[in-house]
């Protein structure tokens, strides 16, 4: 094939990024936006579709396309995964017919008291594979058509984000397996379809949902004027491509087999194990993978990068000033504070359930906290508390793999918070294991572009990415840190058991 460059792009909660690289795996050129998330009511969360994913599409794609120096004729397909699970209705003609309804959006609990009514728990875990919760974006779809019905008669299909942008591409409402898994309970989770009867059960019309394709499926072409709009040429073949942003950083990190295990560290931590067999556990989030006949089970927290950046933006006003003034990291320098602190932030604790919890309690009206607080403690010791806090939301799915023989041996760590010491450290000192950091891969985005070459036949085989992945340092668990770390973590599950019903009285005020 002539066409030497694939180019792929990811939509994350906070920002968005493309790459251009070659069949090599080396990027040519990146680029990256910077965007927030509307929270409009207490446990809303929302996004304006026009401007966070197709206005940013095209600033990031005009960029990386001149500032890699190539032709885009000689890009050989286009691949996009984002955040999910989401709820966008557009219309017959592809216009947003509101904003997005995001992953961390809790709004549609009522949605979810109904179908464990009217439905059942068990039910739904047979169709779905996965729990009842106002995460998954069926439920959302549902609140829509329960609170919105001039939007729901409008609505022509429910995409989520990068599929908003592959709409934009190329004309066609689709969406790959991996999203069609995160729109529970409307997904038939070891057959790979819709389920209609489920969708019809819920006052659903089924037709509302778009037709699902591989991750290597060609859904498209860029048409002539999305080519005007971003830079490219009109032709370019589009994949239906990652989806899930989190499962998308995995493949980067070669994960395509159950010998490797990854946590993508952003927003949101989520840690990834493929299943070889649809057997569920409903503590996890369940999801197919890209791989055929393999199925993903994810640690998914509800709030955990979003706590330190909630640090960060409240509590660290002149870092953000010397960051602005010097171009060095606000983070960098909480994290610097932070490892002057013991192992353990001398008996403080953080709860990181500061929008709700997902995976494994499954409780969108849990709160955060910060427990064990004195006169003694600083800054350094509450932020080292919140990473390590983040470390004990994942031993909480270690002592579950544990139990069913699962637990890997290593965890390789990738994304924004993996490329702090202080944070891999913690996590193989909690959860005992080595973990792995990879700084140089390409992350979602990389991943897009090689769903992309497979799509178009320049790749051959899912081991072919192993050969852009490399371990760059290992961060090997401290014993001398065990008996704190167990002693806390004990103290940290036994925490929200003790206080849930008065989280609950909380969040029923707000």
């Amino acid at each position: 094939m002539s066409k030497k460059f694939l180019l792929g792009y990811d939509v994350g909660t906070s920002g968005s990024k493309g790459v251009i690289l070659d069949l090599s795996g080396k990027i040519l050129a990146s680029a990256t936006t910077v965007h927030d998330v509307e929270y409009p009511r207490p446990n809303w969360a929302e996004q304006d579709a026009d401007v966070v994913y197709w206005g940013e599409f095209q600033t990031i794609c005009q960029k990386i396309v001149k500032d890699s120096n190539i032709d885009p004729a000689d890009i050989a397909g286009i691949g996009i995964s984002g955040l999910s699970p989401d709820s966008l209705p557009v219309d017959r003609d592809g216009n947003a017919l509101r904003n997005c309804l995001l992953y961390c959006d809790r709004r549609a609990l009522e949605e979810c008291d109904w179908v464990e009514k009217n439905i059942g728990a068990e039910e739904v875990f047979r169709i779905s594979g996965n729990q009842i919760d106002a995460y998954y974006a069926g439920y959302k779809c549902m609140w829509v058509a329960r609170n919105e019905p001039e939007v729901y008669a409008k609505t022509f299909k429910f995409l989520n984000a990068p599929a908003y942008i592959q709409l934009k591409l190329t004309g066609q409402f689709v969406a790959d397996h991996s999203t069609g898994g995160l729109y529970a309970p409307f997904y038939k989770l070891d057959e790979f379809r819709w389920d209609e009867d489920m969708i019809k059960k819920c006052g659903m019309d089924p037709d509302k949902f778009p037709k699902l394709y591989n991750a290597t499926d060609v859904i498209g072409y860029v048409t002539s004027d999305a080519a005007e709009a971003c830079g490219l040429v009109a032709g370019i073949p589009v994949v239906a491509g990652g989806g899930v942003d989190a499962t998308a950083s995995a493949l980067c990190t070669g994960m395509i087999d159950s010998s490797v295990s990854t946590c993508m560290c952003g927003s949101t931590h989520c840690w990834q194990i493929v299943l070889d067999e649809p057997v569920f556990d409903r503590r996890f989030i369940n999801l197919p993978y890209y791989v055929p006949g393999k199925w993903i089970a994810l640690a998914g927290l509800g709030t955990s990068g979003s706590v330190v950046k909630w640090f960060r933006d409240n509590f660290a006003a002149p870092e953000k000033e010397y960051e602005r003034l010097r171009g060095v990291s606000a983070y960098d320098l909480l994290n610097l504070e932070a490892e002057k602190t013991p192992k353990g932030s001398d008996g403080l604790i953080t709860l990181p359930y500061f929008l709700g919890e997902r995976s494994p309690i499954w409780d969108p009206r849990a709160r955060g906290m910060f427990f064990g607080l004195s006169l003694y403690h600083n800054r350094g010791h509450m932020f080292r508390s919140i990473i390590e806090g983040i470390g004990f939301a994942l031993e909480h799915h270690a002592t579950i793999l544990r139990e069913k023989g699962a637990m890997p041996d290593r965890i390789i760590v990738c994304d924004g918070g993996a490329a702090s010491n202080l944070e891999r450290q913690a996590f193989a000192d909690i959860m005992r294991v080595p973990v792995d950091y990879m700084s140089k891969i390409g992350g979602g985005p990389a991943a897009d572009a090689f769903l992309a070459g497979m799509g178009v036949g320049i790749f051959k085989d899912f081991a072919e990415i192993r050969n852009w992945c490399h371990v760059d340092m290992t961060n090997e668990p401290d014993p001398s840190s065990f008996d704190t770390y167990k002693k806390l973590f004990d103290v940290y599950v036994i925490l929200y058991l003790n206080t849930k019903e008065e989280m609950h009285t909380v969040a029923d005020m707000v």
